[in-house]
């Protein structure tokens, strides 16, 4: 179950860098990822700390723990990123910006300029330290609920939520796309789903066969029709695709993992294959890395390479295959870069730091 949903992260993290490095038709994928992050984080960390009894001390090593597990890979990628912009002359960032950033405290502005400071997808970063430090009190007050008054809940937030989107223009739905009690519900269902599962568990109907293969496709297909539906309204789905068109994909997916738990089928044992778990374990470098990947191949290895040179003939070739732009030489030379990258940092810096702090 572990290695499944570690498999997801390593193939939600390339299809999220892959967009971003200008594959444009994965747009609502990533969107799907940065969702499956989320309900998966709250999904993981009820299964690993039920918290059942909940006093000052065992929350302040929790949130103490749990901090310095991003603080470190945050505070090196901000500084790499700071480097790099002052070596190419390009550094221009107030010193509230910069503080806010280094705090991971931008993600509650509302302000573009400050939640897309700096490393612009360090914003992920602070929004999971909210639900981080939120886990604990809702793990205490949230999970004894029964799953009807859970569900409900849910239900009175995903409405409240669709209401405030569907009167919500870009600039602000952008916003509260990164804003930390928004992306709480994701983390909330992720709970919901870890504590419902047992009891599905002893569904005459659910996870009863020999292996998950057809759970499995079931999932994706649901997921694959959500993304076409997106894809064929002509943008009327807009104002709720940051997050709720994948909040039932992602359910049955995080369902799948759980029911068929060591009888995964095809798909689940391809996650849980070796590459898979390699790409999971840098899941989080890989996603933190790619602006600075961007950085790295636009103002170094392209010059180097010869912009109208190797780029050029791939960009061609491209053209030809697909007839458009999108699978351009970023994605290909981008992707590598920050899979590189995410493995130098995670091997010299974020194994060397956790084994530091777990002495600590």
């Amino acid at each position: 179950m572990i290695k499944t949903i570690n498999g997801w992260r390593g193939l939600f993290a390339l299809v999220i860098v892959l967009f971003h490095a200008g594959v444009a038709e994965l747009e609502t994928a990533t969107w799907a990822g940065v969702t499956f992050f989320f309900m998966a984080s709250g999904y993981l960390l009820t299964l690993k700390y039920p918290f059942e009894q909940l006093d000052g001390t065992s929350y302040r090593r929790f949130a103490g723990g749990h901090a310095m597990k991003l603080f470190p890979l945050h505070w090196l990628t901000l500084g790499l990123w700071l480097t790099a912009m002052a070596v190419l002359g390009l550094l221009s960032v107030k010193p509230l910006t910069l503080a806010l950033n280094a705090t991971l405290l931008h993600s509650w502005s509302l302000t573009h300029s400050v939640y897309f400071s700096c490393n612009q997808f360090s914003w992920f970063l602070g929004t999971l330290l909210f639900c981080y430090l939120c886990y604990p009190l809702l793990a205490r007050w949230y999970r004894p609920l029964g799953l009807r008054r859970k569900l409900i809940i849910i239900a009175v937030l995903a409405v409240i939520d669709c209401a405030v989107l569907a009167f919500t223009d870009d600039y602000s739905r952008t916003a509260l796309y990164v804003f930390p009690p928004v992306r709480l519900i994701d983390f909330l269902i992720g709970i919901t789903i870890a504590d419902a599962a047992p009891r599905l568990r002893q569904s005459p109907l659910l996870g009863k066969s020999e292996n998950g293969t057809d759970a499995e496709l079931v999932g994706i297909a649901l997921l694959s029709a959500f993304i076409w539906t997106f894809l064929t309204t002509g943008g009327a789905l807009l104002p709720w695709s940051d997050a709720v068109l994948w909040w039932l994909p992602v359910t049955v997916i995080l369902l799948t993992c759980h029911l068929y738990d060591k009888r995964e089928g095809f798909v689940g044992k391809t996650l849980a294959s070796k590459p898979m778990q390699w790409l999971g374990g840098i899941s989080f470098e890989i996603f933190m890395l790619q602006g600075l990947a961007a950085l790295v191949y636009n103002y170094w290895v392209a010059p180097a390479l010869g912009h109208f040179g190797v780029t050029g003939v791939l960009d061609m070739v491209c053209h030809d295959l697909t007839g458009n732009m999108s699978l351009n030489h970023l994605a290909l030379f981008i992707l590598p870069i920050d899979i590189l990258l995410a493995w130098l940092v995670n091997r010299l810096f974020t194994r060397p730091v956790a084994r530091l702090l777990r002495r600590k």
